[in-house]
C-alpha cells in the first residue's frame, strides 16, 4: 500500500462518486417521500374544503329557508295597524247590531204588553156584559 493509505486520485473519486450517489438517492427518495406527504395533504386539505363548502351550502339553504318563511309570513300576515283598525270596525258593527237587537226586543216587549192589556180589556168587558145579562134577565 501507498503511504496515504492507499488511497488515490481514482479511488478517492470513487469513493465521493460512490458516497455523493448514496446521498443523491437518500436526498431523492426524501424529496419523494416528502413529495408523496405534500401531496398527500393537500389532498386532506381539499377533502376538508370540500366538507366545510357542502356544511356552509347546507347551512345558507337553512338561512335561506329561514328568509323565505320570514318572507311569506311578512306577506301574509296581517300589520297590526290594520288588525285594529278591522277589530274597532267589528266592535262598532256589533255595538250597532247590540242596540238594535235591544230596541227590537224592547218593542216587541211593548208589543206584547199592549197586546195583554188588550185581552185584559176585552175580557173586563166580556164579564161586565155577563153580569148585566145576569142581572137583566132575573128581573
Amino acid at each position: 500500500m501507498a503511504a496515504n493509505g492507499g488511497w488515490t486520485i481514482e479511488t478517492l473519486r470513487e469513493h465521493f462518486d460512490v458516497v455523493l450517489g448514496a446521498n443523491d438517492r437518500r436526498y431523492e427518495q426524501r424529496f419523494k417521500d416528502s413529495q408523496t406527504a405534500v401531496d398527500a395533504a393537500l389532498n386532506a386539505a381539499k377533502e376538508a374544503v370540500l366538507k366545510a363548502e357542502m356544511a356552509s351550502e347546507k347551512r345558507f339553504e337553512g338561512v335561506n329557508e329561514f328568509r323565505q318563511t320570514l318572507a311569506d309570513q311578512q306577506r301574509t300576515l296581517m300589520p297590526r295597524a290594520e288588525a285594529e283598525l278591522r277589530m274597532g270596525a267589528i266592535e262598532a258593527r256589533l255595538e250597532s247590531i247590540t242596540k238594535a237587537t235591544s230596541a227590537r226586543n224592547a218593542e216587541q216587549k211593548g208589543g206584547r204588553e199592549v197586546w195583554a192589556w188588550v185581552f185584559s180589556g176585552v175580557m173586563a168587558l166580556v164579564a161586565v156584559g155577563s153580569l148585566v145579562a145576569a142581572v137583566v134577565a132575573k128581573k
